[in-house]
């Protein structure tokens, strides 16, 4: 990715901005009557009645191209082609005919902003191409900005973040909450984009100014509450997802807490705060994931998921045949629902439907899949049989293989959050890969983690190796530069004997799950 902050304030400061469509025709008459069927039109979209509004927004097109709402009720068609159709080929048909027709329209910026977000949310994405029509957004907008700059800079962020890029996401986000003020956002994504500007911050190591964003977030959070209040709803966020304000603020709290963890001048450092105990016994303790508010536990030998409370209550249990591995998708769309995903040795059970995995000029089906991470396009699995790592989209479609050296025995896969693959291998150890296949970061067993078990990530994208051996808990930040080793009773009072597996809460709370006591320690 080649994209800097330099770029930014070019973008912004241009002021080139071009003309607004312009009414050639002189019927005054015949643009009421266009403004009166673009009203219809809206009202009955707003209502979901979205047959009728797209025949009023096309017969705008049909029998009044000249209106200067023409352009407007094309970039709608194209919006509900794509959002709410799911044809992405339709939208672009219909953009390419706002470009050809209305080049000068002021809906051009949102028609480019449209075909960024269909090159991002393709099979697979494509983020060049979803960067450049970004960028198209910000220089037609020119120097003023349009309703679409903010969406456009913040697309911008959340690639660059994919790519650790973090100084180009601190300048897309600083431009979009200060350079776009005008921008129509809500105060729900302003607070998105801070709470994104926050940690990147702090990826960065600019701890106080992470802070004084953290504290910002105050503000935009009782904004929601007032803004929501004021139309009658209860405290939550619109948009991709309903998130409720208490949701917020605990994210805003957590994030303070995980700064401030990793400002310690001897390095990151957590306490023993307890164990979770189940209720229900667990005879051979797989893996632990903290997702959606709750605790889970795989047991391999009682074939079950366990749910739990932060605070250790039992919440219920779910069978699955011979578990090997399991992550949780996040569905913004269901409001925040964690939605788990196991590998049952020839299949995945995705929130609870049976999802069987082929690939393309390869057996009927994978038969020996072993671990599973997920990705922002799907999953990747290993399969024991195959020797490799394979991606998936969510409807369970092969996207192709991940390229890296042969290996042999993998008992974890996970992905960095640059896009990087990362094993645990039995010989090897710990091993990162890059897009194409190449090592960069290799955890030997001879360098202080002889019995590698786990690995995870926290909010700010530091890497976790847990090792069974010491036992011992390695930290490294996103770039694999070590920050500390804990080792023995140390860092967990001697809660932690033979681990198996950790996951990292989205405050910096760790969550060892333990073979030797059958519970969960909590370190804080």
């Amino acid at each position: 990715m080649t994209t800097r902050v330099a770029w930014l304030s070019a973008l912004i400061g241009l002021a080139v901005a071009p003309p607004l469509f312009a009414q050639t025709g002189t019927d005054a008459q015949l643009e009421r009557a266009a403004e009166r069927r673009f009203r219809s039109a809206e009202q009955f979209y707003a209502g979901g009645r979205y047959g009728q509004a797209l025949r009023d927004y096309e017969a705008i097109l049909d029998t009044m191209p000249g209106s200067r709402l023409a352009d407007d009720a094309a970039l709608r068609i194209a919006r509900h082609r794509f959002d709410v159709d799911g044809d992405p080929a339709a939208a672009e048909e219909m953009v390419d005919r706002l470009f050809r027709t209305y080049p000068a329209g002021d809906s051009i910026p949102g028609a480019h902003l449209l075909l960024g977000e269909i090159a991002i949310r393709s099979l697979p994405p494509r983020p060049d191409d979803a960067l450049a029509e970004y960028e198209r957004v910000l220089t037609v907008s020119g120097s003023a900005g349009s309703p679409w700059s903010f969406a456009a800079l913040t697309g911008i962020a959340a690639i660059a973040s994919d790519f650790m890029d973090d100084r180009t996401v601190a300048g897309a986000l600083l431009s979009a909450l200060h350079e776009t003020r005008s921008a129509p956002a809500s105060a729900a994504e302003r607070f998105r984009a801070r709470l994104l500007l926050a940690r990147t911050l702090a990826r960065l190591g600019e701890s106080n100014a992470a802070f004084g964003e953290v504290a910002g977030l105050r503000a935009d959070l009782l904004r929601v509450i007032r803004d929501e209040a004021a139309e009658g709803a209860a405290p939550a966020i619109g948009g991709n997802g309903a998130f409720s304000a208490a949701a917020l603020a605990e994210a805003a709290r957590g994030l303070a807490t995980l700064i401030s963890r990793y400002e310690s001048p001897g390095g990151p450092a957590w306490r023993f705060a307890g164990a979770i105990q189940p209720p229900q016994r667990l005879d051979r303790p797989l893996r632990v994931r903290i997702a959606g508010g709750s605790l889970h536990v795989l047991d391999r030998d009682t074939d079950e998921l366990q749910t739990f409370t932060p605070e250790g209550e039992f919440e219920g249990a779910v069978g699955i045949e011979d578990p090997r591995d399991f992550a949780y998708i996040h569905d913004s769309a269901a409001g925040g629902t964690a939605i788990p995903v196991v590998a049952a040795e020839e299949a995945l059970v995705v929130g609870g439907n049976l999802m069987t995995l082929r690939l393309e000029n390869g057996p009927e089906r994978l038969r020996r899949i072993r671990a599973l991470t997920v990705t922002p396009e799907g999953y990747w699995v290993w399969d024991d049989r195959e020797k490799g790592v394979f991606r998936f989209a969510r409807s369970g479609l092969y996207l192709g293989r991940v390229p890296h050296p042969r290996l042999n025995e993998v008992h974890r896969i996970e992905r960095h959050p640059a896009g990087h693959l990362i094993v645990i291998e039995d010989r090897q150890g710990v091993l990162a890969f890059d897009a194409e296949g190449r090592r960069i970061f290799h955890l030997t067993r001879d360098s202080g983690f002889p019995e590698p078990v786990d690995v995870a990530f926290d909010a700010l994208g530091n890497f976790f190796v847990l090792d069974r051996d010491g036992p011992a808990l390695g930290v490294f930040d996103r770039d694999f530069t070590p920050l500390v080793r804990l080792q023995g009773d140390a860092w967990s009072g001697g809660a932690v004997r033979r681990p198996v597996s950790l996951d990292v809460g989205p405050d910096g709370v760790l969550y060892v799950l333990d073979e030797s006591t059958r519970a969960v320690a909590v370190l804080r």
